[in-house]
């Protein structure tokens, strides 16, 4: 019964086959008792001097009996103990794997978020040293090509507010 019920606490089997197995295991047992009390009565009836010889040793066998079902019960506690630490290490080992995952898939992503400042920054330095031409021309100029820049990246105007849909910037330039 202890076995079967220390299974149900590991989560090995459920508590009807527990009850299923402990049953099984009672019905062997007792076939087993009652073999050996029938062979024992039989024998002892058939020759005295055994029945005395099996009544001196009652005492011995009750402590030997008793001894047995000790050293079984402490038995099945420690398989139960070892049973329980393979289950956490492994458990252990499974979060540990879990962990690093995790860890490698933020490395990832940090990678990624490093390589797109990166990216950023090419395109800010490009856009920020761009040649200046003097006079209104110019400045529209580089207005068109800042606008054509940040369309390239995706903006629009609900993005910005400097990046409007207005004609303005089509105009053509003045000769």
């Amino acid at each position: 019964m202890l076995t079967n019920a220390l299974r149900v606490v590991r989560g090995e089997i459920s508590a009807q086959e527990a009850a299923i197995e402990t049953l099984k295991d009672t019905v062997k047992g007792g076939t087993v008792g009652g073999v050996t009390v029938f062979v024992t009565t039989t024998v002892a009836a058939a020759c005295p001097p055994i029945a005395i010889a099996l009544t001196a040793a009652a005492p011995v066998l009750a402590v030997v009996g008793t001894a047995g079902m000790v050293y079984e019960f402490f038995k099945i506690l420690d398989d139960h103990k070892k049973t329980v630490k393979i289950y956490y290490e492994s458990l252990t080992q499974q979060e540990l794997e879990r962990l690093q995952s995790i860890e490698n898939e933020l490395i990832y992503e940090h990678q990624k978020n490093l390589e797109f400042l990166a990216q950023a920054e090419a395109i800010n330095q490009e856009i920020t040293n761009r040649p200046i031409a003097p006079g209104i021309e110019g400045a529209m100029q580089r207005l068109r090509e800042s606008v054509a820049i940040a369309k390239s990246l995706g903006l629009t105007s609900a993005d910005s507010k400097l990046l409007p849909d207005s004609q303005l910037l089509c105009l053509p330039p003045h000769s």
